[in-house]
This record gives structure tokens, sequence and C-alpha cells, in this order.
């Protein structure tokens, strides 16, 4: 995940200094070729940009996000947002099963992302998935990149996906099922689930959807 900042050179370091103080650490420059700064299980890049882990927790990046705010620092909201993942690592075998898995599931993600449209980009260092019109808020963007990094792993396990749509009556039933195949499961992931449910209609624990009480986690 990462953040942007577009800060000069000087504000780059008031904003490492910013975060070593939030985190409680002691940043450490890498050095050529990078000239990045590692501050635990955050960078920052030499233009500035905060890259977050994929498995970062939603309260981890909210409290960071949050601090920075209130020191001064604005992140830069595009028109725009992808995530990206580094290409290392990921077969093509792979990357067939994850463009496969995704139109499987198309109409319950875009629902679920709020996105029109699905593409995957894939370079030769990079996968990317251009799914958001702007920047999420930073609860949903923690919950979208983890969700998007499920999606890799899963894809990276299967030997084959099974391509059969099926319809769909009861929208978090379904989809919190696949949560669930995707490792989601668990109080570590309550939130997360929380906001990959939100948007979707149904009850997440009744497969009929007969009961009027919902259970979005």
């Amino acid at each position: 995940m990462e953040i942007n900042y577009n800060v000069t050179s000087e504000e780059r370091k008031a904003l490492i200094q910013a975060l070593g103080e939030l985190l409680e650490v002691k940043p450490k420059y890498l050095g050529a070729p990078s000239f990045s700064y590692e501050l635990g299980d955050i960078s920052v890049d030499k233009q500035g940009t905060v890259l977050f882990k994929e498995d970062a927790s939603q309260e981890d990046v909210d409290r960071i996000l949050d601090g920075l705010l209130e020191r001064g620092f604005e992140c830069v909201v595009p028109d725009s947002f992808v995530i990206e993942l580094p290409r290392e690592g990921i077969s093509d075998l792979a990357i067939e099963n994850l463009k496969q898995i995704v139109e499987g599931k198309a109409e319950l993600i875009k629902k679920a992302l709020g996105a029109d449209a699905l593409e995957i980009t894939v370079t030769e260092d990079k996968i990317g998935f251009p799914w958001f019109k702007c920047l999420p808020a930073p609860e949903e963007l923690s919950a979208y990149a983890r969700f998007v990094g499920h999606l890799v792993l899963m894809a990276k396990t299967l030997q084959r996906v099974n391509t059969t749509t099926k319809t769909v009556e009861n929208e978090k039933y379904a989809f919190r099922c696949f949560l669930l195949r995707l490792g989601f499961i668990g109080e570590e992931y309550k939130k997360t689930r929380k906001v990959l449910l939100k948007n979707l209609s149904g009850s997440s624990a009744f497969k009929s959807g007969a009961k009027d009480k919902e259970v979005s986690e």
C-alpha cells in the first residue's frame, strides 16, 4: 500500500521524523539505489511516498495517517487510485488464476469495492489493480489492500480455478463465504470483513437471507 505525500527534500526529512515519533522507532537509511528510509514495517522512498506492507492492520494504518495529518502532513488525493504488488514470486499460472478468480466473483467484488471495472495490469515488476476512482478512506484502503493481497495468495496456491458462475441471491452471505476461503477468519479480520461486506445486500449469517438482523462480519 502506497500513500503519496508529494514533499520536498526538507519536508521529507520532517515526514520521516514524524513517522519515527509515531512509531517510536529510529529511521534507518538504506542508501543507494533506493535512497529510502525504513521504519519497522514502513518505508519512505525518495519521493516521500509512504509504503505499508500489504498485511498492515487497519488500526495501524489509521493511527499513522491520522497522526501525520495532525502534524500537518496531508496525503495527495489522486483522481484515481491503483493498488500495486511486486511481481516477484508470482508465476504466469498464478496471474491467470488471479484473473479467473476475479472474473468469477466480478459482480460481488465490484459492488463490495465500488468499482466499475476490474482490470489487472501486469509488468515485469508489478501487478496493478486500478479499480478505484479516488483514494479510499484509510479504513477502506487497508481493507482493500488486504483483500487484493489475499486474492494473490489464493491464486498462487491453486492449480486450477473453477470458473462456473452461480446465481447469487444473498450477496453478503456469498461474499462472506468467499472471504473465509481467502483466509479472512477470526477476530483479527473482523473490521476488514465489515468494510468489505457493507455495500452488499442480504444477511452474512443466513444463506436464505430470511432474517432481518444482519451480521456484517
